[in-house]
């Protein structure tokens, strides 16, 4: 387990730098001037050419390539902002906080609601509490986040003046942003989660404990939950994945200053050092999500730890022979 751990996070360098090299290149083949950004349209042309020079954006590709990743990985160092010329790595870490908690309370809510509406609807099958939470599901899925999140901002404060409909502030600030952010990690939940209770209860080994005269709740909760569970991790390493991404729109609508604002905002402003710091930073949290999920899933499923113990046996056995 221990090889594997490790293996999985040395194949996490590959992947960041590749990220890095891609940004870089779509940045770099993105049409505008960053001198212009920087200086207005009211500068002279020797203005642009000076400030282009002293920037190094005249020289070729590679070497602004390789100056880049010196900077990032070596000096720890994202640069600045065009605009404003504040640290790029200040700024990025100020906003996380407030997009993790964005993130993270929101992926508190799509468990606790579309696990328990994914079993309820397994257990009750062909039955309304079936198909009210399939409903639900469906209408989460093929719903487009930011139409949902303005709906909510109509309705709750414009219509009703119960909730603000931006900023931060109380936990009242914090309702609708939640609520928008979690409605797509629910319905996969519930999805995905009524499907693997479905495959487990058709088990032979649940038919034998149901024959054997266990309560019906013992046998859904302590025999067919804990294996209907391993697929649903999966979809929970993806469901928080996804918040990150899906929070620039979300922190956009309600204008939380996050790290998914900030970028945004970087992007209409052709502010390339502070686009380029956001992409790489939610990379990392990405990647780091997706390797803490395929370590619980190796310690959780009883398939992927008998591998190992095999591999484990095996080379004992050659070592003895």
């Amino acid at each position: 387990m221990g090889k594997y751990i490790v293996r999985r996070l040395l194949l996490l360098i590959p992947v960041i730098i590749g990220v890095t090299i891609i940004i870089f290149t779509l940045m770099y083949l993105v049409p505008g001037d960053p001198a212009h950004s920087i200086l207005g349209s009211g500068a002279e042309p020797w203005e642009y050419e000076e400030l282009r020079e002293k920037m190094g954006l005249n020289d070729p590709y590679i070497m602004q390539l390789v100056r880049y990743i010196k900077q990032v990985y070596i000096d720890f160092n994202l640069g600045n902002s065009y605009l404003t010329g504040v640290s790029v790595s200040g700024e990025l870490f100020y906003r996380l906080p407030k997009t993790l908690t964005l993130s993270f309370i929101g992926m508190f809510v799509s468990i606790s609601v579309g696990i328990p509406m994914g079993v309820s609807s397994a257990v009750h099958r062909g039955t309304w509490r079936d198909y009210v939470p399939l409903t639900i599901a469906l209408f989460g899925v093929s719903m487009p986040g930011f139409w949902f999140a303005l709906m909510l901002v109509l309705l709750f404060s414009v219509k009703l003046g119960w909730l603000p409909p931006y900023g931060l502030g109380g936990i009242e600030y914090w309702i609708l942003p939640i609520i928008s952010s979690s409605l797509h990690g629910i319905s996969n939940l519930a999805r995905q989660t009524r499907s693997s209770m479905l495959e487990v209860l058709g088990s032979d080994y649940i038919v034998m404990a149901r024959a054997k005269g266990m309560p019906e709740r013992s046998v859904i909760y302590k025999h067919a939950f804990p294996n209907a569970l391993i697929p649903v991790i999966n979809i929970l390493g993806g469901t928080l994945a996804f918040s990150f991404g899906g929070g620039m729109l979300t922190e956009t609508i309600f204008s939380i200053p996050g790290v998914g604002y900030y970028m945004v905002k970087s992007v209409n402003q052709r502010d390339y050092p502070a686009v380029q710091g956001g992409v790489l930073l939610l990379s990392v949290v990405f990647s780091f999500v997706m390797v803490l999920t395929d370590i619980v899933m190796a310690m959780v499923d009883p398939r992927i730890k008998a591998q190992f113990a095999s591999r484990t046996a095996k080379k004992v056995k050659e070592a003895k022979s």
